[in-house]
């Protein structure tokens, strides 16, 4: 009976009680009254909890720490199989050990703690933006809709529907991602709630958690990516009954769908399929083809055609060849699925620039030189020419469905949108937003939708704009808040998705937008 209660009794208080540490240091069990008033008064002598107190082939206190094992051990283990190794003193291996310890949380703390919050508090912004345009959306409807009663009812109502099913679509998107991040963080503090208490746990413990790191393998040194923000809508300033009937027949849904990096600026883009597009880079004279994933929301690069020239526009042709034109000699080419050029058009003295195909399937071309103009090719050598006295530089062409050409000018000192009709009467001219005074208008180029509405981009401004068929500004399909930034080439493909190239810094990317659903 004397062994358990020997066992049993505070080497402190000289009481029955049970023992839970052992200091290394006095050579004494101490219950947890006593174990509490040791650590307060010498807090640095060495505790080790009962269980991690002795050597488990021995059955003694351990005594000093094993360098070349990497453990504790006691006086008979010094003689036996550590001995000759290199030791030192328990509370110097424990400060050691908790050193690791401290410089593990300084690194969550200082690095990845912050991205977690960084990205919950852009998050949280992105949500409160959305509410409120939202409520702005409201408050703009309800305005038209006792200025043009009935017929802005059906429009007002339609629109805020619209606007709610998107903006609530991503923002359910975006509270699942937030959630992500909000439990990420949860994890990174808890690692560091663990590294702190191990300040008053023994050495076997500090040492298992220093052994099973990482411990945050499901969380990544970085918080997800949080999606792009949805463009906001915008009514034109005067809503006149035309623009009224056109908007109530059809109304757009933009949203963003993701965007992918290119190694340069993207100047021209052209679709050969719902998901696959051919790009020119600026100042190279290469034509490059992606892929879209839809899965991944990512593109892949599939194929690329070495050129001997710099490709000015393109133009995808049936039959699985090019159309591209180069304004250094004066000629558009026709090149080949393997990169193989023929001269098809020559066009000295003239520079051709801009190509589209009208709706009779005939060649227009951009031609500048001391004067401008459009020249419509019936045949290789038959051709007419339209707008000589309005245009100075056109860059870029797209025929719209009321059979007009709208054209770019980029002119050194104008720079506009021209609508030209078949018989080369100017129609209207866009001379840009005057509220927009970021930087001059710089259109880069033109596509007309399915609907007669033209979409430009503008490269100095940042932004997409959207025209009615009259040249009459609409709204911003997007704009700098949205990641675009110097927006050139642009293209629709077959699913109305619209594919915007942009460059900044010497990089190029693309954007994949949902335009008409």
């Amino acid at each position: 009976m004397g062994t358990p209660q020997y066992a049993l009794m505070c080497d402190t208080c000289c009481k029955n009680r049970t023992l839970s540490s052992y200091c290394v240091d006095c050579y004494e069990s101490m219950c947890i009254e006593c174990t509490k008033n040791h650590q307060k008064l010498l807090p640095d002598h060495i505790s080790l909890p009962m269980a991690e107190s002795k050597c488990p082939d021995h059955h003694k206190f351990y005594s000093v720490y094993c360098k070349m094992c990497d453990m504790p051990i006691c006086r008979e283990c010094l003689i036996g199989f550590h001995n000759g190794h290199k030791y030192s003193d328990m509370n110097v291996a424990k400060q050691e050990k908790l050193h690791e310890v401290k410089t593990y949380m300084k690194d969550l703390k200082g690095d990845v703690c912050p991205l977690y919050q960084s990205s919950e508090d852009q998050g949280n912004r992105q949500l409160e933006d959305y509410a409120s345009e939202i409520d702005t959306v409201k408050i703009m409807m309800n305005e038209q809709r006792e200025r043009l009663k009935t017929m802005v009812d059906v429009l007002c109502d339609s629109m805020i529907d619209s606007v709610e099913t998107t903006l609530e679509a991503h923002s359910s998107k975006l509270k699942t991602e937030l959630s992500i991040i909000v439990d990420g963080k949860a994890k990174i503090q808890n690692e560091i709630e663990r590294c702190v208490v191990l300040s008053d746990r023994g050495i076997l413990e500090i040492k298992d958690f220093l052994e099973t790191l990482p411990h945050l393998q499901d969380t990544p040194a970085r918080p997800l990516a949080l999606s792009k923000p949805v463009p906001s809508k915008f009514f034109p300033a005067d809503i006149s009954d035309i623009t009224l009937k056109q908007m109530i027949g059809s109304v757009l849904l933009v949203m963003v769908h993701n965007s992918f990096i290119c190694k340069l600026p993207v100047s021209n883009i052209q679709a050969c399929s719902s998901n696959e597009v051919w790009v020119n880079f600026h100042d190279e004279r290469v034509l490059t083809k992606y892929s879209y994933q839809r899965n991944t929301n990512m593109a892949i690069q599939k194929e690329s055609l070495k050129l001997d020239f710099k490709p000015e526009c393109f133009l995808l042709m049936k039959g699985d060849y090019f159309l591209a034109s180069d304004r250094f000699n004066h000629c558009i080419w026709k090149v080949d699925e393997k990169g193989n050029t023929e001269s098809f058009i020559k066009t000295s003295p003239y520079n051709p620039k801009g190509l589209c195909l009208n709706k009779k399937q005939e060649l227009v071309v951009c031609l500048s030189g001391l004067t401008g103009c459009l020249r419509v090719y019936q045949n290789e050598k038959n051709y007419k020419e339209l707008g000589d006295n309005l245009l100075s530089a056109p860059s870029k062409v797209a025929q719209n469905g009321d059979d007009n050409y709208i054209v770019l000018d980029d002119h050194l000192q104008s720079h506009f949108v021209v609508a030209i009709d078949p018989k080369g009467n100017c129609k209207w001219k866009f001379y840009g937003l005057e509220e927009n005074k970021l930087a001059t208008f710089s259109p880069k180029d033109v596509l007309c939708d399915s609907l007669q509405n033209i979409i430009v981009s503008d490269f100095g401004n940042h932004l997409v704009l959207l025209l009615d068929k009259n040249g009459r500004f609409l709204m911003n399909l997007l704009c700098s808040r949205y990641g675009l930034w110097s927006p050139r080439g642009m293209c629709l493909d077959s699913e109305g998705k619209l594919w915007v190239g942009q460059g900044r810094d010497g990089m190029g990317e693309c954007h994949v937008v949902q335009y008409i659903k």
